[in-house]
């Protein structure tokens, strides 16, 4: 989500860190402010320890930045432990009081942005990612398989008849097709693998395959078990797939690639329906030209 807000894009920057880039960024904070207020007390650096404190919560999560509050209080009470031991426990707790309710006020707007952001980004209906934002993730996945040199497989499917069930049961009939199709296919996918709602009952998948034989494969034994899902449904249809490979040096954008998917899925609907159409990126009729034993693809829950 591109935010334009100074903050909007601080949360941004913040969760595209590593944990490891996030600890080390957060120990390195702590160590400076630690040394800082040890050898120069009269100046008081402890509230600098409040953004590290928000900044560990945010990106590390709320067990860390209870951690670090706890850290830092101690820290700030290290210079006054020459004085008695109560006074010394009070500073303590004094300390550790504001530190902690800090980390916890964050930790809370942490939880409530992540559930905004997480529905942001979801079809209401089924659950997997809308159309927005499987374009622009689809087109994250794409250039960055360009420089790792993978092969990608952009599935586009529609639910043949699905008008028809709709009419015939009622709206609500195709609700629970829509949902149980999701469902089916989130169960199947593996975590990597990207699955968006792009229309009414059109849904696209993007998935990182081997090479460009094997993924002839994974596009059949997809569809077949994406057929077994629809067949299980409380309103069994079947689906038209458009299976398009695209090699990782493709000179194209993310809307060419998704149209010439499109074509290749009417072209499945053309001919008859619940059927797949496998294309490569540039290079269309693969399925026609090159028909191979469908391939066993291994998704995951």
């Amino acid at each position: 989500m591109n935010n334009p807000l100074p903050v909007g894009r601080l949360a941004e920057h913040l969760e595209s860190l590593s944990r490891e880039c996030a600890w080390l960024a957060i120990v390195a904070a702590t160590t400076v402010i630690a040394a800082a207020n040890f050898f120069f007390p009269a100046i008081g650096f402890a509230p600098l320890y409040m953004p590290v404190i928000c900044g560990a919560c945010w990106a590390l999560g709320a067990r860390e930045g209870y951690f670090l509050a706890i850290v830092a209080a101690f820290l700030t009470a290290v210079p006054a432990l020459h004085a008695p031991p109560n006074l010394s426990l009070a500073l303590l707790a004094v300390r550790v009081a504001p530190f902690l309710s800090i980390a916890a006020i964050v930790t809370s707007f942490r939880r409530s942005y992540g559930r905004e952001l997480f529905h942001a980004h979801r079809d209401r209906m089924t659950g997997t990612l809308n159309k927005e934002v499987f374009h622009r993730r689809c087109a994250q996945a794409i250039e960055g398989a360009r420089h790792t040199r993978r092969t990608l497989l952009l599935v586009l499917l529609d639910l043949d008849d699905f008008k028809t069930a709709n009419d015939r049961a009622g709206h609500v009939a195709g609700d629970e097709i829509l949902r149980a199709f999701a469902k089916g296919v989130s169960a199947i996918m593996r975590r990597e693998d990207l699955i968006g709602r792009i229309g009414g009952d059109e849904f696209a998948l993007l998935v990182r395959v081997p090479t460009i034989a094997e993924g002839q494969g994974i596009a059949r034994d997809l569809h077949a078990r994406l057929s077994a899902v629809l067949a299980t449904s409380p309103h069994p249809v079947t689906c038209s797939m458009g299976a398009l490979l695209i090699p990782p040096d493709t000179p194209r954008t993310i809307s060419e690639l998704i149209h010439a998917a499109d074509q290749t899925m009417y072209r499945a609907k053309r001919g008859g329906k619940n059927a797949v159409e496998i294309d490569k990126a540039g290079e269309p009729g693969i399925a026609a030209i090159a028909p191979i034993a469908a391939q066993r693809w291994e998704g995951c829950a």
